[in-house]
């Protein structure tokens, strides 16, 4: 990979980190800013030997060769996982020795605890309780037993010359069993790096980052509430109180938006000089069995699906939060149950949104497209009934190795593969150079509640170096007429609105 020179505002960047007097930054910018470029630059020039990468697999590849493009390659980064290599890798980490180690947040904390079953005083195995009678179960309680191996050794060997913890958002819960670990591990230095490090909800998950980046300027969480936030009442559609057990539920709304993230020592944020034009909706009419089910669903709660068998079955959706999962898979197809009698798509499910893709695909002639859903079943599902109709297309999915997610990637940038369809959860990292085949994205479902994951898989494609060879970018929603798509994109609409005021209100901020 060919080493490159930071733009003007990179290397501003760069030098802020550095001089930074309290060892910690917190970068927020939106992707295609060259976070990782910043970061190369930082850790080559800073001349550190000790180093922890908390990272996401698919973008191993992506840090290992910018580190060593940016530092002549004197940095190698080596991944910790369970592979001979890994194991090494992270028997070195553990003994002290100098290197640059990359892992997993799920991977470090996997190290770090031990699964056991619960025993009483006497070391009998304590048994499970069933809620409803109150009768032990023939189930042993089990319990997380945290070893201390990563506080062991920052005793032994001395802190880390610094960690970076990229996708941060990733352990911005506070309780995170996660977090727990990271926290554990001491550092001179702390790198924090999410383009939405407050999650979807800051009052929620606003405070843990910076709390791990600056433990004594970050006062205690609820103390964080109240100096920053006012509660006030939570309404509901006819903007009524809602009770809850009798005591009405409460929410927390920034003060002064924007006055916490201005109050951190070092938050940058770099946001897009250009703005992505607005969604073209397209709105379809369900197919006459799409219809039915929603229909049945939403009043009675349950619906005549095809079996397995090829026999009619019931589908009962029994409570208010497995309803909603369901009117949103019909919203994409027709509901069916598999051979394991499980909820899923059959092959051949009518689905009016495929069949209105098609004729936005063919509208564009041909070119490159990224389509995107949070249904893993439905992208598998788009992919199948793309490809059997002549559009070589392939799913990019949670749960798949990183060997197959690059084999996908490559494919796509070659051109051997037109389309790549993704979930958003797992679309929204790892897929950096994507902008490079493609200016178009198709929503066929927007993610539920959770605005920084459109705004992350948006920039897979709206982005610095987008091609220009297919024309300006553009992105159309797919969404069925009377059901709760476009209920989710106001939900989205606003939330995305109030995150923005409270993490978006400076860019750059300058020492």
């Amino acid at each position: 990979m060919t080493k490159l020179t930071p733009r003007p505002e990179q290397e501003h960047a760069i030098l802020r980190i550095l001089a930074e007097p309290t060892h910690a930054a917190l970068i927020g910018s939106q992707t295609g800013f060259g976070k990782t470029l910043i970061i190369s630059e930082v850790v080559h020039r800073a001349g550190w030997e000790r180093v922890l990468y908390i990272i996401i697999d698919k973008t191993f590849s992506q840090w290992h060769e910018r580190l060593a493009a940016q530092s002549d390659g004197k940095i190698n980064l080596r991944m910790m996982k369970t592979t001979k290599d890994g194991k090494s890798a992270f028997e070195d980490f553990l003994a002290g020795k100098p290197g640059h180690y990359a892992a997993t947040m799920n991977w470090l904390h996997r190290q770090d605890v031990e699964y056991r079953d619960k025993q009483d005083s006497q070391g009998n195995p304590l048994m499970a309780i069933d809620k409803k009678t109150g009768l032990p179960t023939d189930k042993v309680q089990r319990e997380t037993v945290r070893l201390g191996i990563f506080r062991k050794m920052s005793e032994k060997h001395g802190p880390l010359d610094a960690i970076i913890h990229d996708e941060s958002h990733g352990t911005a819960n506070r309780n995170s069993e996660m977090r727990k670990s990271i926290l554990q591990i001491k550092s001179d230095w702390k790198i924090a790096l999410s383009a939405t490090w407050s999650g979807n909800d800051f009052a929620e998950h606003g405070w843990a980052t910076p709390r791990w980046l600056w433990p004594d300027l970050v006062p205690a969480y609820w103390t964080w509430l109240e100096q920053f936030f006012v509660k006030t009442p939570k309404l509901n559609g006819q903007g009524k109180p809602v009770y809850v057990g009798g005591k009405a539920m409460m929410n927390h709304i920034e003060r002064e938006p924007g006055a916490f993230a201005r109050s951190l020592p070092l938050y940058m944020r770099g946001e897009n000089a250009e703005q992505a034009p607005k969604a073209i909706e397209v709105l379809v009419d369900p197919t006459p069995e799409q219809a039915r089910q929603y229909a049945e669903l939403k009043a009675e709660l349950l619906s005549w699906v095809d079996g397995w068998s090829g026999e009619r079955e019931p589908l009962v959706a029994d409570i208010p939060a497995v309803l909603r999962v369901r009117l949103r898979q019909v919203a994409l197809a027709a509901l069916s149950l598999n051979e394991k009698g499980d909820v899923d798509f059959a092959v051949d499910a009518p689905s009016a949104k495929l069949s209105a893709l098609r004729g936005i695909l063919d509208a564009w002639g041909g070119q490159p497209v990224i389509l995107m859903t949070d249904s893993r079943k439905f992208a598998k599902l788009t992919a199948e009934r793309m490809t059997a109709a002549g559009y070589r297309c392939e799913a990019w999915v949670g749960g798949m190795s990183a060997k197959e997610a690059d084999r996908i990637k490559q494919a796509y940038l070659s051109g051997e593969v037109k389309y790549i369809v993704l979930t958003v959860q797992a679309g929204g990292t790892g897929l950096d150079f994507m902008q490079l085949r493609s200016s178009k994205i198709v929503w066929l479902s927007l993610p539920d509640g959770d605005p920084k994951l459109e705004e992350q898989a948006l920039g897979r494609v709206f982005r610095n170096g987008m091609t220009k060879e297919y024309g300006d970018f553009q992105h159309v929603r797919l969404m069925m007429r009377g059901s709760l798509d476009t209920e989710i994109l106001s939900a989205l609409v606003a939330k995305a609105y109030a995150l923005h005021r409270s993490i978006g209100s400076h860019v750059l901020r300058a020492a």
